[in-house]
């Protein structure tokens, strides 16, 4: 077979190929062949038809048309080993003049092939990447929440309400509106905690120094952009009665405690408060290195010169859009037009969205595997022992029934090679670029809430 490039545009690459009439003439007559064994016509056994009778049956533009495609596979699978294509859809096949017995068939593939992309030394992208030293006041605050989620709420009788109580309400609430009358909602129970930073002023000042059995109203504007286009910008009336007024225990950070949270591994406060800041600060570690290569990755993304097909985008576009569906079915139990109308979210406005993230996504793709290619990135044996190691602690299931899961899967195990590949080359990307480390103070906000950690 003889084959030369016609045309590049981009990524479009166009070949044209030309099948030797003897090799056509080949696929025909085991086209002819086969038909003839399991044709069933009368006063013909099967194998004997003739080769005119055959083609009276089937059509001889069927019989071309079959050997066609006997050829056009095998010629295409050549072309792309030969010009060593990484082919991003499936080829389109144009046959140039007539098809006919005893000469070569020509055809044009064309072929949408990844896109050449140009990688910046990487030497020369520089990131800065936050050091963050464990505080005692990140340890009192992490504390404070393990005992907050170890708590017990016990009634109070003797005393009013009080910040940091939980109270127990029945509530209605009416939706005021000028020159409409509304009826209030169905009275509804509900317990809420008076704690500043996360309930509305108005409830908690509503709410403070009661006794069971008071009576309050308050009302309140909500804000306009409230996903809930029915109350957006409107005003709530709450109408509440006191049932039960409920105060937070903490537990003691006695010895008892210590060995009941770790489970027996620790004693006294000081291997306790010891496991908390390693607990932090392997959390904050986590954090850093993490956002340190977001951001190494967007300075690639901007540094690395690619052109992404629109083709690749509108299938990663389809994917989360689908993946998006289901997320919000499985969630909230509804269709996605209607959760974006409850979110007073346009289907323009979504589209968009997941447009550019879709793009984002895939040039990155392009220019990880571009990394991965120019620097002999590969996946080996032990890669995959430790990624199937990973996931079985985390799902805690079995690793061999992980990795005979992955095996079974074709796809599910090509994404799973593709996820070590990338991940392997980040890590390669963030070994050749230019870390800075900058020490960083702990802020008021850090000491209250240290990196969202959770030392459980």
């Amino acid at each position: 077979m003889k084959s030369e490039i016609v045309s590049q545009e981009g990524n479009i690459l166009k070949i044209q190929a030309t099948v030797e009439a003897q090799d056509f003439q080949k696929a025909l007559n085991t086209v002819v062949g086969e038909l003839s064994r399991k044709a069933n016509i009368k006063g013909f056994r099967k194998g004997r038809v003739p080769r005119n009778v055959i083609e009276m049956y089937f059509g001889r533009e069927g019989i071309y048309s079959e050997a066609l495609e006997k050829v056009l596979p095998s010629a295409m699978s050549e072309i792309v080993e030969e010009y060593d294509l990484n082919l991003i859809t499936e080829p389109q096949v144009d046959l140039e003049g007539d098809v006919e017995e005893g000469k070569p068939v020509t055809a044009v593939f064309t072929f949408e092939v990844r896109p050449e992309v140009t990688l910046p030394e990487l030497s020369s992208i520089v990131v800065e990447k936050p050091v963050i030293e464990v505080t005692e006041p990140m340890v009192d605050a992490a504390i404070e929440q393990i005992r907050q989620r170890h708590s017990e709420l016990r009634p109070v009788a003797d005393r009013s309400s009080q910040e940091g109580d939980s109270v127990s309400v029945e509530y209605t609430t009416l939706l005021i509106e000028e020159g409409t009358e509304n009826a209030p909602s169905s009275p509804q129970t509900t317990t809420i905690q008076l704690d500043p930073e996360s309930l509305r002023e108005e409830l908690k000042n509503a709410l403070t120094g009661k006794n069971v059995g008071d009576e309050e109203s308050v009302e309140f504007t909500i804000e306009a952009e409230h996903p809930d286009p029915a109350i957006a910008g409107k005003t709530l009336r709450y109408s509440l009665k006191v049932k039960e007024i409920l105060e937070r225990i903490l537990p003691e950070l006695d010895e008892a405690f210590i060995k009941k949270y770790s489970q027996d591994k620790l004693e006294d406060l000081e291997g306790f408060r010891k496991d908390v800041a390693e607990r932090i600060a392997e959390q904050i570690k986590r954090d850093t290195q993490s956002a340190t290569e977001a951001n190494a990755l967007s300075k690639l993304r901007e540094a690395a010169d690619v052109i992404v097909p629109e083709t690749l985008v509108e299938r990663q576009v389809a994917a989360m859009k689908q993946e998006e569906t289901e997320q919000i079915k499985k969630q909230f139990n509804m269709p996605m037009e209607e959760y974006l109308e409850k979110n007073g979210i346009t289907p323009e406005t979504f589209e968009q969205s997941v447009k550019e993230r879709a793009e984002k996504t895939v040039r990155q793709t392009l220019i990880l595997e571009a990394l991965a290619d120019d620097r002999s990135v590969e996946v080996n044996e032990q890669d995959i022992d430790e990624e199937v190691k990973s996931l079985s602690d985390y799902l805690k299931s079995d690793p061999d029934r992980i990795r005979s899961l992955l095996f079974k899967d074709r796809d599910r195990m090509t994404d799973f090679l593709h996820r070590i590949r990338m991940n392997k080359t980040i890590a390669l990307l963030m070994s050749e670029i230019a870390v800075k480390e900058v020490p960083v103070g702990a802020s008021q906000e850090e000491a209250e809430n240290p990196a969202e950690n959770k030392p459980e």
